[in-house]
């Protein structure tokens, strides 16, 4: 579905010759009432500054005003476009290289990059980055950077990365990082780092670093560090550093070291503890510094406080080892 503008702009090529300029062979005529390509033109002008309408584009260079059109462009006859002003399609505008203010009732596109307000009634596609105010029924994509405010109807995917405010009922995906308010519906993917505020209606994941506040009913997933307030129902599991304020429904993991508090209602696993621990079985494989409390807390070399029914430290004499209540070691 987020592709569906790169289809409906598609085929079907038509050619023009606009008063004064070079004709592309068997194209319909533009009338143009101006002077030195300012003014008025109805038809297809290659390069015109004003006001424009035309049915459909095809080889187009500049447009810089208004321009409004009725069909898709002729297919891969109008990348080298640049529209710049307020540009509207019935379909939707196509260009190279949109600026300003574009709209289309069934989308946008754009084959280098678009800028400015853009708004598409299905969908809002670019093949280089996209920046300003972006807007889609259905979804947006970008394979270049995408910057600003961006919402969509189903979701938002970035391959360069995502800066600034996006929301999406489904997901936002991107392969790069993402960084400011994000917010999907079902969960948020980067390839990259993930920084800011984070809200996902079911999980989060990030090959990166995550940074920030995250939020996320079913888990939050990072290849990397997590770090700052993160909050699940179920599971925050980190292969690298997990720290800051961690709140877990199930279990607070890392494969590296837990820092800071994390909370539990079932499991804090980690090999080393920096800080403190509350759940009821706090499984620290390696060191502990700090404190732990819950019902059974084990640390093969505890350097802390453990509080507890059952206590474990694989450093202290064989007969303090494992102690009831309290369990300490310098």
């Amino acid at each position: 579905m987020l592709l569906v503008l790169a289809s409906l702009l598609g085929a079907m090529p038509i050619q023009d010759t606009a008063r004064a300029e070079r004709p592309v062979p068997g194209a319909s005529f533009a009338l143009n009432l101006g002077i030195a390509r300012t003014g008025v033109s109805l038809g297809n002008s290659r390069r015109w500054n004003g006001f424009r309408f035309n049915l459909r584009d095809a080889d187009v260079r500049t447009v810089s005003g208004v321009s409004l059109t009725l069909w898709k462009a002729g297919q891969g006859r109008n990348r080298e476009a640049t529209f710049s002003g307020f540009s509207v399609g019935l379909v939707g505008p196509e260009a190279g290289r949109l600026r300003g203010i574009n709209i289309g009732a069934v989308g946008v596109l754009a084959h280098r990059d678009m800028i400015g307000m853009n708004l598409g009634g299905g969908a809002l596609f670019s093949e280089g980055s996209m920046r300003g105010l972006n807007v889609s029924g259905l979804g947006t994509v970008s394979l270049g950077r995408t910057t600003g405010i961006t919402v969509a109807g189903l979701g938002v995917f970035s391959r360069g990365g995502i800066v600034g405010a996006t929301a999406a009922p489904l997901a936002v995906v991107s392969q790069g990082d993402v960084i400011g308010l994000t917010i999907g519906g079902l969960g948020i993917a980067s390839g990259g780092d993930l920084k800011g505020i984070s809200i996902g209606g079911l999980g989060v994941y990030a090959k990166g670093k995550i940074a920030g506040i995250t939020l996320a009913p079913l888990g939050i997933i990072g290849r990397d560090q997590i770090l700052g307030l993160n909050i699940s129902a179920i599971t925050v599991s980190g292969t690298g550093r997990v720290g800051g304020l961690t709140v877990a429904g199930l279990v607070v993991s890392s494969r590296d070291v837990v820092e800071g508090i994390a909370i539990s209602a079932y499991r804090v696993d980690t090999p080393r503890l920096l800080g403190l621990s509350v759940a009821p079985y706090n499984r620290i494989r390696e060191e502990q510094r700090g404190i732990t409390i819950g019902l059974i807390n084990s640390a093969r070399s505890l350097h802390g406080l453990q509080i507890g029914l059952i206590n474990h430290a694989g450093n202290n004499p064989a007969g303090l080892r494992w102690l009831p209540l309290l369990n300490f070691h310098p």
